[in-house]
């Protein structure tokens, strides 16, 4: 009996040591990590969302280091983009005069956004009385010098921003622009204080007096305020793939394409184009989730007209369907863009470390890493980032077994409660028949 005691007790440790030891992730990634950096910044590759669970919210992301213990690290948070105050020197864009009741001027922008004019049916000669700045960068501006032109002047103009050259705010009003003599004795007031949001584009406008800054030069003027150095945001690349439908069916008075991804991505951006025979469309996209159904929004392609962008709020969506209500001769093709999230981690332990992911019961503990990244932040100053951590091919580790939920154990409380009471009834039949045969003829 010791030796059949021994030999189970044997078999469950063993059994329970290759349990502890089984891996509880589906895939791992090797991370190279160049020596001597205080954070490490690593994306998750696109394959890689193909394992991590749905409803986990990529909690089921670790970095393990050489000993396959977790080391500190947490979603990153980008750290937004460096402004600074400085002037910027703007052409003074004259907008030709034309005969009043007469079509005014054609305004607008070319695919780089700068500023075309165009005249008007009727334009006459004379002094313009409107004028248009080109920033080329949203800016706040918080003062506009306009040039003292060749002659005296004393004028009130009002000033306005815009971010299209369509819709405009109101900056500043009767602002008053004089230049009174040459020299030492001159008296000028060219300064312009202004005040609110960054707007790309001006707009100065004569209310009174006559303007010094004739067609024939090229004038300029100086706007001072606190500009975006947009080349220092430190957001995640947009990245972009393009996917044909892989089914079509007829629905809703149309057709709809069904568009199923190689994984469920964070898509921020759609765009469509339409076969070489077809001109023009209206394409509703929407994302599907089993039986629930998101519209997204929708994309009109007309000739001539730039590609549209779909701007989504990113999402991981593994599976888009585009409805098409008139009849198209090709199936339209999807561009899609996402950005990949991204984790920072500390350099706990000894490397090489691993990016584990995919598990359907192992999640990442909650480390303070917002408060550990703003220490790095204030000691390395604001041009500080952590170092990028280099992703290799992964490789499976227990794949499905990790992200499919465990067999339900076995319920033994019905064949018990029935072993139970078979085992009562037999003793209560082995009673009742001892007792018969103890008694004799006499007692019945």
């Amino acid at each position: 009996m010791r030796r059949k005691g021994s030999f189970v007790a044997l078999i469950a440790g063993l059994a329970t040591a290759h349990a502890a030891d089984a891996p509880r992730f589906a895939y791992a990634y090797p991370l190279a990590t160049p020596p001597g950096a205080n954070a490490y910044l690593v994306e998750l590759p696109q394959d890689a969302y193909r394992w991590a669970v749905a409803d986990a919210g990529l909690a089921d992301v670790i970095v393990v280091d050489a000993s396959n213990r977790p080391v500190a690290m947490g979603p990153y948070r980008a750290a937004g983009a460096q402004q600074r105050r400085m002037p910027v020197t703007v052409a003074l864009l004259p907008v030709p005069p034309v005969a009043a009741g007469a079509v005014g001027p054609s305004i607008r922008r070319d695919t780089q956004g700068n500023i075309l004019i165009e005249p008007g049916a009727a334009p006459v000669n004379g002094a313009p009385r409107e004028w248009l700045l080109d920033a080329q960068r949203p800016i706040a501006a918080e003062s506009l010098a306009f040039p003292s032109g060749d002659r005296e002047a004393n004028l009130s103009v009002d000033i306005d921003g815009s971010a299209d050259l369509q819709q405009w705010a109101p900056l500043a009003r009767d602002v008053a622009i004089v230049t009174v003599g040459r020299g030492d004795g001159a008296v000028q007031a060219l300064t312009a204080t202004l005040s609110g949001a960054a707007w790309r584009y001006y707009r100065v406008r004569v209310r009174q007096g006559e303007a010094p800054w004739d067609t024939g030069h090229a004038w300029t003027a100086t706007l001072t305020g606190v500009v975006t150095d947009e080349g220092t945001r430190d957001d995640a690349p947009l990245r972009w793939f393009d996917m044909a439908p892989t089914s079509q069916a007829a629905g809703g008075q149309g057709v709809d394409y069904d568009v199923l991804l190689p994984a469920a991505l964070p898509l921020s951006q759609v765009r469509a184009t339409l076969g070489p025979d077809d001109q023009v469309a209206r394409l509703d996209v929407a994302a599907v989730d089993g039986a629930a159904i998101d519209a997204l929004g929708s994309l009109v392609i007309a000739p001539g007209a730039a590609p549209p962008t779909l701007v989504l709020a990113p999402y991981r969506r593994n599976h888009l369907r585009v409805h098409v209500s008139t009849p198209l001769r090709d199936a339209p093709r999807l561009s899609l863009g996402w950005q990949p999230d991204r984790f920072v981690f500390l350099p706990e332990g000894q490397p090489p470390y691993r990016l584990l992911v995919g598990s359907r019961s192992a999640r990442r503990p909650d480390w303070p890493i917002g408060d550990a990244l703003a220490g790095l932040r204030q000691r390395g100053g604001p041009q500080w980032r952590p170092t990028a951590a280099t992703v290799g091919p992964g490789e499976p580790l227990a794949g499905r077994q990790a992200l499919d939920a465990p067999p339900a154990p076995f319920d033994w409380t019905r064949p018990l409660l029935w072993a139970v009471l078979l085992l009562g009834a037999g003793v209560i039949i082995g009673m009742a028949a001892s007792l018969l045969r103890r008694k004799g003829p006499g007692d019945r």
